[in-house]
């Protein structure tokens, strides 16, 4: 039976998953869970590290800061980050060498730590389930209901929880003060699941400054040809923020493998987001699942097909994680 721990890994709380048999070293794996209160406790994320510790990998399922309430910051990627760097450190993995695995939110870090290329020699795969791979687009997407395709805006509605994620993430991207204080007490007493999280930020009032009067601009905008206008308006900390959490931006320098797993209709992203990716990226090996609304599954005719490929990726990464050498597509 595997032997389970909590601790810190880079200062990031962490439970680790060990194989029952043996002291290692043994091959790791770091889980990135998505939005959810309940983080690394969440059922799902449990049952997956206690089912690859059973099957010889030491599994860390971590709590990247900020992400239980929705906030994905540049603190997020940093704890992430330095989380990779303390488990590849310690003796009882093999190779210091451990695989990322990400789901939505944790998807999206996940993508980020394949693109750094100061992590390059401490990975050895990455798998993520419905990540975002580009947060200007997000951004326009949950603003105007538009994404852009081959130069063309294309209608596409995003469900109110993605439009809230972004909301708090733009906001947590302010300088501290008052303004950044106001506006995040605000989005965050909003219900997770509620209608038009959006929509109290459009009537907001408030004195603000220049820096939170502009990202207040751009979260109240509905108007597809302003959105570039008011994304530029933006401060610089604030626009490099933004980049700094795209993993499209650095989709080329990725050394290890990639699997993509994305939904074909995914309720918060198109397609075409993961698409942009592994078309830049090119160790990235993209799985679409037709029964996926986006990061859990639908009952549909298509499911069993869709497991087999599922099993597929996941397979893949778990031998690129056991193994020291990857034969790629």
């Amino acid at each position: 039976m595997e032997r389970v721990d909590e601790v810190q890994l880079g200062g990031v709380p962490a439970t680790v998953f060990r194989p029952g048999r043996g002291s290692g070293p043994w091959p790791a794996a770091l889980i990135v869970p998505g939005v959810t209160r309940r983080g690394r406790g969440h059922p799902a994320f449990v049952g997956m590290g206690r089912g690859l510790a059973a099957a010889g990998v030491l599994t860390a399922v971590v709590d990247a800061p900020g992400l239980t309430v929705g906030e994905l910051t540049p603190e997020s990627l940093a704890g992430t980050r330095a989380a990779v760097e303390a488990l590849s450190s310690r003796r009882d993995v093999r190779g210091g060498r451990v695989g990322v695995a990400g789901v939505s939110g944790g998807a999206t870090l996940a993508l980020l730590v394949a693109g750094s290329e100061d992590l390059a020699g401490r990975l050895s795969a990455v798998i993520a389930l419905a990540p975002c791979c580009d947060v200007r687009a997000a951004l326009r997407l949950v603003t105007t209901d538009r994404y852009r395709q081959e130069g063309r805006l294309v209608p596409f509605h995003a469900g109110p929880f993605f439009r809230l994620v972004l909301a708090r993430s733009a906001i947590a991207w302010l300088e501290d003060g008052p303004d950044r204080s106001s506006l995040r007490a605000h989005v965050l007493g909003l219900d997770d699941y509620g209608e038009e999280p959006l929509l109290g930020l459009r009537g907001w009032r408030a004195d603000l400054a220049d820096d939170a009067r502009s990202m207040v601009a751009l979260l109240a905008n509905v108007d597809p040809e302003r959105f570039d206008e008011l994304y530029d308006a933006l401060p610089p900390g604030q626009r490099e923020a933004l980049d700094s959490l795209s993993p499209l931006r650095v989709a080329q320098a990725v050394s290890a493998p990639v699997e993509l797993v994305v939904a074909r209709s995914d309720k918060y992203v198109p397609l075409e987001d993961a698409a942009a990716y592994a078309r830049v990226c090119p160790l990235a090996r993209m799985t679409v699942i037709e029964s996926l609304e986006h990061a859990v599954p639908r009952v549909s005719p298509a499911a069993a097909r869709d497991l087999a490929r599922l099993d597929g990726a996941v397979v893949r990464f778990l031998a690129a994680v056991r193994s020291t050498s990857y034969s790629g597509r």
